[in-house]
């Protein structure tokens, strides 16, 4: 028998098959994702689109897959591994929910993710019930399905520019925080989908709901025990810590670690090994809840919790393993792709996929906003954070597949995976232009700074540098003891002096995220740091001396005794640049410098500054 009758003979076995289906998968999601890569666009969409077009929904729309074709029961035999993945995504979650990270971010990282998620959920349900005429259950499911985010390309984002701090710990724990009330209200939807569908009085009615509500609970708590036996399997098989070379004498068999324990255990470091068990280990209890009807997606997401504060953070360093991690992350994509229907797609379908693409939009960006202002967060936070909150995918796509197949309901799937597929593209590209733009603030403009203190600059800059600054900018011989400490006093100095107002505690964290970003420390004995402010209209600069020295890194990681802040506003990027360059070349000079190590007062230090300053211009 020939091959391709092989692939339409429903009696042969799926194994030559399955094998042919995977390699086919695995391939053009690969070709997909270079290729997107090329462009500089979403690698994971690059990898979702070649599943897409190798599909077996795909083919058949084209006319390249006939009838009978076993290519899409073999896909289809696949799908098992979609929900490991998401699995071991929501596990992930939960290296986030450290509760020393969650009292970091504060009261206002919380309030910002409630109120965009709670605008967002509302307005993706109510356009879908009332614009789509969807029927309401998966309106709300759809609508708990578009509050998750896609927190893995904007983060590899974040690396590449090598952008640190408060952002950063704002914008992870509030998709987290998106993440885990979506995954929540999802799996409380689909429990009461399963039981009641589109009987609609079991909704309204209050005495109903609370007697349905019961078993949507004991579900969720089955699921968060089934969490917390993941997690007991992991602390049997992962050490917490590296086993001693010499036992205790007095210790034994039957202790804590147990026998078991001694003999299977593996040091907790991010290996290979580690990597396999804990996959085993959360498909194992995703499973189980699987099989039972209970929410796996909580269960894995309590396990990941328990582990981030119970046990040792490198077992979730051993799922970012970079060859590993690629290789999950793009068979996923590639059989998630596979699985996209074209068979359901109209004009009705296309009108349900633009009423979620706008209402989340809109969700996504006004809402948060509107926490940033409500909580007075840090105006540039205020105007990057919403648009980073865009993209979206893994979660969001399983969520859909599940939805769809289990509950039989495919409309969700058809509405979700188009719009997933936007949000990828159109989110990624956001947000790369926002982190691009929030790190010139951050930077001020580094490289042209650079350029600038090496080459001579116009007489009208150091003109302007001049007229900013006076004696009483001057601080010498201040007695700090570390970095921050010089930083904070030269913040606090500005304020003291400066003829228009701005946040201290705003300017100190935009100059600590400037220095983490890049060292100001020029050589020489010399720093600058500097920072752009939304609020400030002119710049201000404030010298200080140092006897001791600071070390703030840099070129030759020298103490720094000259230390020169500069701060303007971030609309004038221009201005800042020729100021840093200014700074830069009137502490170029030896004879300089030393003069303004041994003069006396501050009078003779502006003195010495202006006197340069003439040398220079001319």
């Amino acid at each position: 028998m020939s091959f391709l009758a092989a692939m339409t003979n429903g009696s042969q076995t799926l194994v030559p098959i399955q094998m042919v289906t995977l390699g086919v998968l695995i391939l053009a999601a690969h070709l997909g994702g270079k290729l997107f890569d090329r462009f500089k666009l979403s690698v994971a969409t690059g990898q979702l689109l070649g599943g897409v077009l190798v599909g077996p929904w795909a083919l058949q729309t084209l006319g390249l897959l006939p009838a009978g074709f076993a290519y899409t029961e073999a896909v289809a035999s696949f799908s098992f591994f979609i929900f490991i993945f998401v699995s071991l995504v929501a596990f992930s979650i939960g290296e986030e929910l450290h509760l020393d990270r969650l009292r970091y971010v504060g009261r206002s990282t919380l309030m910002i993710g409630l109120i965009q998620t709670t605008l967002t959920f509302v307005l993706v349900f109510l356009g879908l019930w009332s614009l789509g005429r969807l029927p309401l259950i998966e309106a709300l499911i759809i609508g708990a399905i578009g509050v998750a985010t896609a927190p893995a390309m904007t983060f590899v984002i974040l690396n590449r520019l090598r952008i640190e701090g408060r952002l950063r710990n704002i914008l992870g724990s509030v998709e987290v925080l998106s993440d885990v009330i979506g995954i929540v209200i999802f799996s409380l939807l689909v429990q009461l989908a399963r039981r009641h569908g589109n009987d609609y009085s079991a909704y309204a009615s209050w005495a109903v709901a609370k007697l349905t509500l019961w078993p949507v609970l004991k579900n969720l708590a089955l699921a968060h025990g089934v969490g917390a036996g993941i997690f007991l399997i992991l602390l049997i098989l992962i050490r917490r810590q590296p086993p001693s070379l010499i036992r205790d004498k007095e210790s034994s068999w039957d202790d804590a670690t147990g026998l078991l324990s001694h003999m299977l255990a593996e040091h907790p470091s991010p290996t290979a090994q580690i990597f396999l068990v804990v996959v085993a280990t959360v498909s194992l209890g995703a499973g189980v809840a699987h099989y039972f009807h209970l929410p796996f997606f909580a269960a894995a997401a309590f396990a990941g919790f328990l582990v981030a504060n119970l046990h040792s953070h490198a077992i979730f360093d051993s799922l970012k393993i970079d060859n590993l991690s690629a290789l999950l992350n793009l068979s996923f994509f590639a059989l998630l792709g596979s699985t996209v229907r074209f068979d359901s797609f109209d004009r009705y379908t296309a009108l349900l996929v633009l009423v979620y693409v706008a209402t989340r939009t809109f969700g996504k960006i006004f809402g948060t906003w509107l926490g940033c202002r409500i909580m007075k967060e840090d105006r540039k936070i205020a105007s990057c954070l919403p648009y980073l909150l865009l993209p979206q995918a893994g979660v969001a796509a399983v969520e859909a597949i599940y939805a769809a197949t289990i509950l039989g309901r495919p409309m969700i799937a058809a509405v979700l995976l188009p719009s997933i597929v936007f949000f990828e593209i159109a989110g990624v590209l956001m947000s790369d232009r926002t982190l691009r733009h929030w790190r010139s603030w951050v930077s001020g403009e580094e490289a042209a700074f650079r350029a600038a203190s090496q080459r001579k600059t116009p007489s009208a800059a150091i003109e302007r540098l001049l007229s900013i600054l006076s004696p009483s900018d001057i601080l010498l011989d201040i007695a700090t003891r570390t970095k921050e400490e010089t930083l904070q006093a030269l913040v606090r100095h500005a304020a003291q002096t400066a003829s228009q107002p701005f946040d201290q505690k705003e300017a100190l964290q935009l100059i600590k995220e400037r220095e983490q970003l890049m060292s100001t420390g020029m050589g020489h004995g010399i720093a600058i740091p500097h920072g752009r402010l939304l609020a400030l209209d002119h710049p201000i600069v404030v010298f200080a001396r140092h006897a001791e020295g600071i070390v703030f890194g840099g070129m030759d990681n020298a103490p720094c005794h000259l230390i020169a802040l500069i701060l303007s506003g971030a609309g004038t990027p221009d201005d800042h640049v020729k100021l840093l360059g200014a700074m830069a070349q009137l502490l170029g000079h030896e004879e300089t410098r030393q003069s303004l190590l041994t003069t006396q007062s501050e009078e003779e230090f502006f003195g010495i500054i202006h006197s340069a300053a003439e040398t220079s211009a001319t």
